[in-house]
């Protein structure tokens, strides 16, 4: 008997900046929950990292009454409207979800659909090495219309007038996909590139590092916040601040240094590493964060006097 895989990787696009390109399609970066979408006899939902969160889903277990034949693998995001817009924290709601009776009744405020943007497995049989273009078209041949599934739209050429206009829309990105491109599983590759818009965010300084090749000069703040009751760190900022004003942070936070650290940061700590009383809050630019949970590229933009520490809730 003919069987789908247990499970499939997704392919991961690489970080890039925006460019045109005739050799490229373009098309929105969904802020949701990555899923490998399986549909047979019935619908099974996989995460990034390959557990089963069709559980989480109730609105789209049926999602395989929309092919048109079994054997087929999606792959795309899990998203939650809020205005109009994909919004990550409405949808993390619905993901920390485990009791059925809550999950039931969060259907109606926070609803989900499916947004599809390939086809890895189609009658069974894998296409990965098809072209990006074969593959587009296989999912529109072997899909039905449903009220909780929309398929992914792209544009051709225009790639940074295109992202420009997502930004605009406080949309989170773009994807460009090389034309004739492969799916690779569980590779990251540069077929696949990302745009990502810049995101902001409040921060609590937790500490400071100090430059061990100069005379005590402030290398770079500490960050926290709340990741829902727990303080986190968030890593590191050292760009955005003028010498000027390095002086004068450190003259500061040197009145609320402390010997033992708010959170769990370095397993031992540096000689140049100094902690605060987290009462000091600062917004960062960003770009995304690292698998392991730090701000990519951060940049002070300025300190935040007008908000409370405990106010410092990370949403990605």
């Amino acid at each position: 008997m003919i069987q789908l895989p247990q499970f499939v990787k997704p392919m991961l696009a690489t970080l890039a900046e925006p460019f045109d390109s005739k050799e490229y399609t373009y098309e929105i970066k969904w802020d949701g929950y990555r899923s490998l979408t399986f549909l047979d006899s019935a619908t099974k939902l996989q995460s990034r990292n390959l557990k089963d969160i069709t559980p989480l889903f109730p609105e789209l277990r049926q999602l395989h009454s929309a092919a048109k034949k079994p054997g087929i693998i999606l792959d795309g995001e899990i998203i939650a409207l809020r205005d109009g817009k994909p919004s990550f924290s409405e949808l993390q709601k619905r993901g920390q979800l485990r009791n059925e009776a809550q999950i039931r009744n969060s259907l109606k405020a926070i609803p989900v659909i499916y947004v599809v943007f390939d086809i890895l497995y189609s009658d069974y049989q894998p296409v990965f090495s098809e072209p990006i273009e074969k593959r587009r078209r296989l999912l529109a041949e072997n899909l039905k219309p449903s009220d909780a599934m929309i398929t992914a739209k792209y544009i051709e050429d225009h790639g940074n007038a295109y992202f420009n206009s997502i930004c605009e829309m406080g949309l989170e990105g773009v994807i460009a996909k090389k034309k004739g491109s492969l799916y690779l599983p569980g590779k990251r590759v540069k077929t696949w590139l990302k745009f990502k818009r810049k995101q902001h965010g409040n921060f609590i300084v937790v500490g400071y590092v100090l430059n061990p090749t100069s005379r005590g000069e402030l290398s770079s703040l500490i960050l926290g916040a709340y990741l829902g009751n727990k303080l986190t760190c968030f890593g590191m900022v050292g760009t955005g601040f003028t010498r000027e004003e390095l002086a004068l942070i450190l003259t500061e936070l040197k009145k609320i240094t402390v010997a033992t650290s708010p959170l769990k940061v370095f397993k031992d700590n540096p000689p140049n590493v100094f902690w605060t009383r987290p009462i000091i809050v600062c917004e960062i630019e960003y770009l995304e964060l690292t698998d392991d949970g730090k701000l990519r590229h951060p940049s002070f933009i300025k300190f935040r006097p007008d908000l409370k520490p405990e106010e410092c809730i990370f949403e990605d």
